[in-house]
């Protein structure tokens, strides 16, 4: 083997300190663009941030950066909250047609999967974030909150107690499911006050919230909701709409419940038709 000449030696030093500076050049300007759109994150427009997310998300290894995974947190919080806003207005407003927004669900979408990828359900602001966004009754998300109940359980009762129905509507089935999933790692005070909850989103003055609360039920409800399902069957005014009515609903619900838990199936209540 062939002892390296000085000049070799110097050809080597001297690329690889080209090399060197040109990574460390690349490092700094991805730092700087970075830091660049993380500053349009805190655009007021709406547009601009989707833009600036979707320019830092297109590189997985910027998640894994404490500033940016923090500045995710407050992006989707934001999101979250002007979301709330768009809709109390729009129930004020008898739910007015506002146009296509797939962009902006789109766009929340690889919002909340981002966050969610990284987030510490363990920790209060996290899990409450999270909670606040999900904008669906998945059952993972709800597997997520039961696995970490005592933090996240707070959040979600709050949620289902507000007064934008569309959070009621998404927010009480995962709170039924939540229960099923991790009733034995609950306080009695804290099950208690679920209930409560659960059955007052059966009396509640919106039919999309009561209509999914009966259908979490038949799913996922213990044999003590029975009673109230049978109320449910016997007087909810909803309209009968292709055949199906909330109190048909009530019925199968109950049907499905007496089943699962083995209990002798109920043939006294009725549908008021």
């Amino acid at each position: 083997m062939k002892t390296p000449t000085k000049t070799t030696l110097l050809a080597v030093i001297f690329f690889f300190t080209i090399g060197l500076g040109c990574w460390g050049q690349d490092t700094t300007s991805n730092k700087t663009s970075v830091a660049a759109w993380l500053g349009k994150l805190r655009s007021t427009e709406q547009s601009i941030r989707a833009e600036a997310f979707e320019q830092i998300q297109s590189d997985p290894a910027n998640l894994q950066r404490p500033e940016v995974r923090t500045a995710l947190l407050s992006l989707l919080d934001r999101e979250s909250h002007e979301l709330d806003a768009q809709l109390l207005e729009a129930q004020k407003k008898g739910y007015p047609d506002e146009g296509d927004n797939d962009d902006f669900a789109e766009y929340f979408s690889y919002l909340l999967g981002a966050v969610d990828s990284f987030a510490d359900w363990n920790d209060r602001r996290q899990a409450c974030i999270l909670v606040n966004a999900n904008p669906s009754e998945d059952s993972d998300f709800a597997a997520k909150i039961a696995d970490h109940a005592k933090v996240a359980l707070p959040c979600l009762i709050k949620r289902c107690e507000s007064v934008i129905s569309m959070n009621r509507t998404v927010s009480v089935p995962v709170l039924v499911q939540v229960l099923a999933k991790s009733k034995d790692t609950l306080n009695p005070k804290t099950i208690q006050a679920a209930k409560r909850i659960v059955l007052g989103a059966l009396q509640d003055s919106d039919e999309g919230v009561r209509a999914f609360t009966v259908y979490a039920l038949g799913k996922y409800g213990a044999a003590d909701m029975v009673p109230a399902l049978r109320k449910v069957a016997e007087s909810d005014p909803s309209p009968i709409v292709d055949g199906q009515s909330i109190r048909s609903m009530a019925l199968e619900a109950i049907a499905k419940i007496q089943k699962r838990t083995s209990q002798p199936l109920d043939h006294e209540a009725r549908p008021q038709r």
